[in-house]
């Protein structure tokens, strides 16, 4: 058997461990908190462009109607991708420390 790569100091033998705290409500808040941070600002995003469809003479001083609504398309796509990268980015790096884990704790970590 091919022995794993791990830590150093990090053993295949996972003792039981007592429960001090159970984190699920304050995870759950949180994660509320974020869908509801989000909803607002991709209502707050439809708004502003709700505004500038709806109002022809609506501008960026010093720019054009056209530069102005190419600004405002640029704007939606980096407060969406800002959006899902926040998301995406910590679960992408808790993977990366969870793969030098035994396997008992990863499975832990992923239930």
């Amino acid at each position: 058997m091919e022995k794993p790569h791990l830590l150093p100091g990090v053993s295949l033998d996972v003792p039981q461990r007592d429960v001090v705290f159970q984190s699920s409500r304050v995870i759950r808040r949180a994660r509320l908190l974020a869908a509801l941070r989000d909803g607002l600002d991709l209502l707050l995003l439809a708004a502003v462009d709700w505004l500038f469809i709806r109002w022809p003479s609506a501008r960026v001083p010093f720019l054009t109607r056209a530069e102005t609504l190419l600004l405002l398309v640029g704007i939606n796509g980096v407060l969406v991708s800002y959006l899902w990268i926040a998301r995406a980015f910590p679960r992408w790096r808790a993977r990366r420390v969870a793969a030098t884990w035994c396997a008992p704790e990863r499975e832990r970590f992923i239930r």
